[in-house]
């Protein structure tokens, strides 16, 4: 809703911005070719344009950041359910319960409460301490070196670390700083067009006006980017869903052994 009055208020300034230069401001040929059109435009636009990059760029990079976490937690689920067949039946299927619980409040709580409110629910918190708390108490191999369960304690901090990695990228997005020299130098940009045409040149008219809905189209696209888990650039929980659909199948080679 706040992303949406924005970009009002932007189409709003561009538009009402255009009519009144068109209307009550001119500037004369020589300040045109002058400090208009050699200083003002292409400062204003060099402005838009390192803007507009940026932003792209840095939503870019949280976008695949993220999604590299996001595979890296399943992954790392994945490796915990299969570590659990080096322990008594009993306690690694209590292990592999809670760790399905996890994931799937992770799917169902989490990722609705990121895109709502750019950060993790508290039910995927303390499902992930309670999958924490059993795997502390799982018993040593027969081998007696407790390395399995070291491996599995291992997979529970890489779990960890994923889902403050995700809880981090759930809040990133543009820079409010970077917005609004996008939109105040796209504002400069949809206006002075008009304020340099001669009375009359309904030609120059139509095409300041194309210049005016390019910039604004762009804009809003910038406006529109996101974070990593919203928008135009959002991860989705399929690499999690698929690690849960692994279970099953992981079950049954469990079950063959």
């Amino acid at each position: 809703m706040m992303t949406l009055a924005l970009v009002l208020l932007l189409l709003f300034a561009m538009v009402g911005g255009a009519v009144i230069a068109a209307r009550r401001f001119r500037v004369s040929d020589e300040s045109s070719g002058g400090a208009v059109g050699v200083v003002i435009a292409p400062c204003a636009l060099a402005l838009y344009l390192v803007a507009a990059a940026m932003g792209v760029v840095i939503a870019w990079e949280d976008y695949t950041a993220a999604e590299d976490g996001v595979a890296a937690e399943a992954g790392a689920a994945q490796a915990l359910y299969w570590s659990t067949t080096a322990f008594p039946e009993d306690e690694a299927e209590v292990v592999r319960d809670q760790l399905r619980h996890y994931l799937t409040t992770v799917v169902e709580e989490d990722w609705p409460r990121m895109e709502r409110d750019g950060e993790l629910s508290a039910e995927g918190d303390d499902a992930l301490a309670v999958l924490a708390a059993s795997v502390r108490v799982l018993s040593v191999s027969d081998t007696g070196d407790g390395l399995d369960r070291l491996t599995a304690r291992q997979e529970i901090t890489n779990l960890s670390d994923a889902r403050i990695e995700r809880g981090n990228a759930a809040g990133d997005g543009v820079p409010s700083i970077l917005l609004v020299i996008a939109a105040v130098s796209a504002v400069a940009l949809a206006v002075l067009p008009f304020v340099m045409i001669e009375r009359g040149a309904k030609v120059a008219y139509f095409w300041a006006s194309v210049n005016l809905v390019f910039v604004f189209a762009t804009t809003l696209l910038l406006f529109y980017l996101g974070t990593p888990f919203t928008e135009v650039l959002a991860n989705d929980p399929e690499g999690i869903e698929a690690a849960l659909a692994a279970f099953d199948l992981a079950d049954d080679a469990i079950g063959a052994r």
